[in-house]
């Protein structure tokens, strides 16, 4: 097969945040330099020089190993959302190909809170599940206000929350199956979790799939030396909402699946009927928990066509 590339450029500025600290212990660097990420398809296995030739002059070598590769060349250059192509040359021992690609940014923009409707500044972290070694962030302004650039063709992941962090708040998710627009968002932080959300329509419905997480229940199992177990098993009087393009959805159902390891820990189907007779793209999913006793949170999902 045919060697191909892509490019995607990440143009968020240069930040350095300190670090955060989650519940178990584990410290991550708020560190950010604009970047290219650059995808590699079909190539041999084998040394190759990775060089960019416009708009800056930058140059990597990388060793091959698989059908496909992911390179990130960093350089503050690339902080200009409005640069729309790249020239890259790659050079191997028996290959060498000159690719020039298009780049289209789209912007991510809204408002932190929390859910007494303060604002709340944060920092926004876009990572990939599978890639520990990939991020692009952001911190908001004093008032929670931010612009977060994004390239098109990408999932989004993107981590909402400050230093608080597993202390006295657990993160909001804003999850894209792609990005292909502009979008306005405006998360609420708050003390619970949905991870991993993922949201389908069919027959009529809306099928939002997350995994919970309560800040004052993994408080409790922290105290007790990680010992005692306490699941975040959820009923209708945790107020499970869904809002589909800003309008409450009519929820029909709520089925707990158990998350397959060890100890029991449930995970969540909900079902609910939208309002829409028709949807509109891209269509945007909010859900929300606000627990008496387990927590307040929210998670978002944007679908395109």
């Amino acid at each position: 097969m045919k060697p191909e590339v892509k490019a995607y450029l990440h143009p968020n500025p240069p930040l350095d945040g300190g670090t955060i600290t989650n519940l178990w212990g584990n410290t991550y660097e708020l560190k950010n330099r604009p970047f290219l990420e650059v995808e590699l398809f079909n190539f041999a296995p084998g040394k190759y020089a990775i060089e960019v030739l416009h708009p800056v002059k930058i140059k990597k070598n990388v060793d091959i190993d698989s059908r496909s590769a992911i390179v990130y060349l960093y350089h503050d250059e690339f902080v200009n959302h409005k640069l729309s192509e790249v020239d890259i040359l790659i050079s191997g021992e028996e290959y060498e190909g000159r690719f020039t690609l298009p780049l289209t940014v789209h912007k991510i923009s809204g408002r932190v809170k929390d859910f007494e409707g303060n604002p709340f500044p944060s920092y926004l972290w876009a990572t990939k599940e599978e890639d520990i070694g990939f991020k692009s962030i952001i911190k908001t302004d004093r008032d929670g206000k931010f612009v977060f650039y994004y390239p098109e063709g990408k999932k989004l992941r993107l981590f909402v929350d400050d230093k608080s962090y597993s202390k006295t708040t657990f993160e909001c998710w804003v999850i894209a199956n792609t990005v292909k627009s502009d979008l306005e968002i405006n998360p609420r932080v708050g003390n619970f979790e949905l991870y991993d959300l993922q949201v389908w329509f069919t027959v009529g419905l809306c099928f939002a799939f997350f995994i919970p997480a309560s800040l004052p229940l993994s408080m409790r199992e922290k105290e007790s030396g990680w010992k005692q177990h306490y699941p975040p098993i959820l009923t209708k009087e945790d107020r499970i909402t869904i809002f589909i393009n800003n309008k409450k959805a009519e929820i029909r159902e709520i089925t707990e699946i158990p998350v397959d390891r060890k100890d029991y820990y449930p995970s969540y189907v909900v079902v609910a009927k939208p309002e829409q007779e028709k949807l509109t793209f891209p269509t945007i999913v909010k859900v929300e928990v606000n627990s008496p006793d387990k927590g307040r949170g929210e998670a978002w999902y944007v679908l395109y066509r």
